[in-house]
């Protein structure tokens, strides 16, 4: 499950590419994708979409998903591209505790943790691990909330990893996210640094990677 929505645009167009299903919804309908032997679906943004489509998936029968998406950096030695695997949440969110019981962080499974880990040296990528923060709102991300979060631990920002951490240990399904760095929000200045031109620089193909990586972790 990609959160970029150019990464599911390009796969739709891939010629090895079968549509097999549709999700709906009033916002829209999500197409279902089978390619290279695995099942593609967009994520979607925030938790409340990315966890009604895991249940939908689920439903139909997925055990195993991986998440990628990118990530806000708080710890500026944090270069652009960088993997990240999350593995824990402050949740200031609020889907997670619709299946987790009320508390401000979340571990991710450390046995996925784990096997994501490893799956990634075995590909040769230099991942890193970090606690992350889990917000629904990106534009709310001040300066003094920032600052505490990084006081508490946290290296990066997302919207989602808390929620499917919650789900995915309610409902026994085996999930797996990483992170990309993307843009840095620096506390101490007060400022958004967007890193445009760092990130306009080529990374590695993360789709190629999360697909490495879904048939070493089968």
């Amino acid at each position: 499950m990609p959160f970029s929505q150019a990464v599911v645009s390009a796969v739709s167009r891939a010629a090895t590419t079968r549509r097999i299903g549709t999700l709906h919804s009033l916002s829209g309908d999500v197409s279902i994708y089978w390619h290279a032997g695995v099942t593609v679906v967009p994520a979607g943004l925030g938790a409340p979409v990315v966890i009604s489509r895991l249940e939908k998936m689920m439903a139909l029968g997925v055990k195993r998903v991986i998440l990628f998406g990118t990530c806000g950096v708080l710890d500026q030695s944090l270069k652009t591209h960088q993997v990240i695997v999350p593995t824990a949440a402050v949740r200031d969110e609020g889907t997670s505790y619709h299946y987790a019981p009320a508390s401000s962080e979340i571990a991710m499974a450390p046995t996925r943790v784990a096997e994501l880990l490893t799956a990634l040296e075995v590909e040769g990528i230099d991942a890193v691990t970090a606690k992350t923060w889990s917000t629904d709102a990106f534009f709310r991300e001040t300066a003094a909330k920032t600052a505490r979060r990084k006081a508490a631990g946290c290296r990066v920002v997302d919207m989602e990893a808390a929620a499917i951490a919650a789900w995915g240990a309610y409902r026994r399904v085996a999930t797996y996210q990483f992170f990309t760095a993307a843009d840095h929000l620096d506390a101490a200045a007060g400022q958004w640094h967007e890193r445009r031109a760092e990130r306009a620089v080529p990374g590695a193909d993360f789709f190629a990677l999360a697909l490495a990586l879904a048939n070493r972790l089968k």
